[in-house]
């Protein structure tokens, strides 16, 4: 395990390769930060060092061995990668029918990281841990290991998706640890768990990633065009994980990518629709045809987008017709906005975008948010909530 391999978080490699040089391993580990940041692929990295047929001498795998490619390709025998699925349970559909498309789902989302371990899936429904999943690997775990005296690794991805049931019973996997037994629990915030379940983890802190890097990845994997590169991955907030799934389509109902489009292109849309040139005066129908009401990343992922568009408006105005954009694509009606606003009332946009991310970010709901950002932005009438955009905590003016 080596910076190479993980980059941008120096801080969790050195406590795993500790553990690993001095052999003293931990039956449960708590991986938490941003997703998409690389706490999937330390898991992986880590389970390939336990699991290694010929470790090096610091306890790191080899990375050439049986065991080490089976790890790498997501298929060994004592490793078992627990993700968070929807139902996929719809009107019409029998239970059997819905595990089916869960099974394929599942097998879909695999195979993507297997190839793309900092992948992210974004699901059109909430993705659950079921009492069922938690069955299946407390069965993994009761099983003897391929090579005698081996150990048996358990991911669970999303752990914030254990809830209800299934995090009792979890909690019970917890609370019984077997001999060579060792679980990692990837999941957001410490704080999203039952905290009779962190408390029992070795917490492990994964930090977002540099803007620079995850540019240079996009380019450099998918050969994504540096200024579009550049937007997305400051849109993602520091994950590459979101970055890469931003040029994705939602999974559906039915475990299939949606068709139309990706999700880049349906949050900036609404980033658009809500922050440059509101269609009616209501909120909420745009926050949820985008499905960024509840969902705090993406909604500020979408004030990022829309930010963006307005410096972009700046730089226009400021540099002329032929100075590079984010939004390049959309160079026509930048240009439009940037003759008819002044700077002084694109600058005035740019600070209203950046304090109402902010009054996200200390639990102001994404309605008021928007609401109170038309208002000041003079984009015309808009819904009112209970008391008006005021309501929303952030300073007018």
């Amino acid at each position: 395990m080596t910076e190479g391999t993980l980059r941008g978080q120096d801080e969790a490699l050195a406590l795993l390769r500790a553990a690993l040089k001095s052999r003293h391993i931990g039956h449960a580990y708590l991986f938490h930060g941003p997703s998409g940041v690389g706490k999937t692929k330390a898991a992986l990295l880590f389970a390939q060092s336990l699991l290694c047929e010929t470790p090096l001498p610091d306890g790191s795998a080899c990375g050439t061995c049986s065991s080490c490619r089976s790890v790498r390709e997501l298929r060994h025998p004592d490793l078992e990668l627990l993700l968070p699925l929807p139902t996929f349970r719809t009107e019409g559909r029998t239970e059997r029918q819905a595990e089916e498309t869960r099974s394929e789902a599942r097998a879909a989302v695999l195979a993507r990281m297997a190839s793309e371990p900092y992948f992210v899936p974004i699901f059109s429904r909430p993705p659950v841990l079921s009492v069922d999943d938690l069955a299946r690997a407390k069965q993994f775990l009761s099983l003897t290991a391929q090579r005698e005296g081996g150990a048996k690794v358990l991911i669970v991805k999303g752990a914030e998706a254990i809830t209800g049931p299934a995090a009792h019973a979890f909690l019970k996997i917890l609370e019984e640890p077997q001999p060579r037994r060792v679980l990692i629990l990837c999941a957001r915030r410490v704080r999203s768990l039952l905290p009779t379940i962190a408390s029992r983890c070795l917490h492990v802190r994964f930090r977002p990633l540099p803007t620079d890097f995850i540019a240079s990845a996009l380019v450099e994997s998918r050969g994504v065009p540096k200024p579009t590169a550049r937007l997305l991955a400051t849109t993602a907030q520091g994950s590459l994980g979101r970055a890469l799934a931003l040029l994705e389509a939602p999974i559906d109902a039915a475990g299939k990518e949606a068709p139309g489009e990706s999700e880049f292109a349906r949050l900036r849309s609404a980033a658009l629709e809500l922050f440059v040139r509101p269609k009616t005066a209501a909120v909420l129908g745009p926050l949820r045809r985008a499905r960024i009401e509840r969902d705090r990343g993406r909604f500020l992922s979408t004030v990022s987008l829309a930010l963006y568009y307005y410096r972009d408006a700046m730089r226009w105005k400021v540099m002329g017709d032929s100075t590079p954009l984010a939004h390049e694509d959309l160079r026509r009606e930048i240009g439009a906005d940037a003759k008819e606003l002044s700077l002084t009332a694109l600058t005035r946009r740019v600070r209203i975008l950046e304090e109402i991310a902010a009054a996200v970010q200390s639990n102001v709901t994404a309605a008021y948010a928007v609401a109170s950002a038309q208002y000041r932005m003079g984009l015309g009438p808009v819904e009112t909530f209970a008391g008006g955009p005021a309501r929303a905590g952030i300073r007018h003016g």
